[in-house]
């Protein structure tokens, strides 16, 4: 698969889990007593509000599904790859949160 193709589908997926289009998902997480604050608000709940966190966690998910099985197949996964998940999971991060802010943006 391309960088933009991986991109972009981890956006999707980052900005369904912060819109809650997965709300049984995300309702379960955002009750996990981890980390409360002093508005009663949970870590889970604040991190789907960030794109950059959100973002992070997608990145390295598509890439575990997107680039992960082609590398098992052929048979050239190296422990060298963790590092390219790693790479990933930021770039899909800094991604995430420049197209977030850009649509916030056009939505003013």
């Amino acid at each position: 698969m391309s960088l933009w193709t991986l991109l972009l589908a981890s956006y999707g997926l980052c900005f369904g889990l912060m819109n809650d289009k997965a709300k049984m998902l995300t309702d379960l997480l955002k009750r996990i007593p981890l980390l409360a604050d002093e508005e009663g608000g949970y870590w889970f709940g604040r991190m789907l509000a960030c794109p950059y966190c959100v973002g992070f966690h997608t990145g390295w998910m598509v890439w575990t599904v997107g680039v992960l099985p082609s590398l098992v197949l052929a048979g050239t996964l190296e422990p060298s790859h963790g590092g390219e998940v790693v790479a990933f999971a930021f770039a899909s991060s800094a991604f995430c949160y420049a197209v977030d802010t850009i649509i916030q943006w056009f939505e003013r």
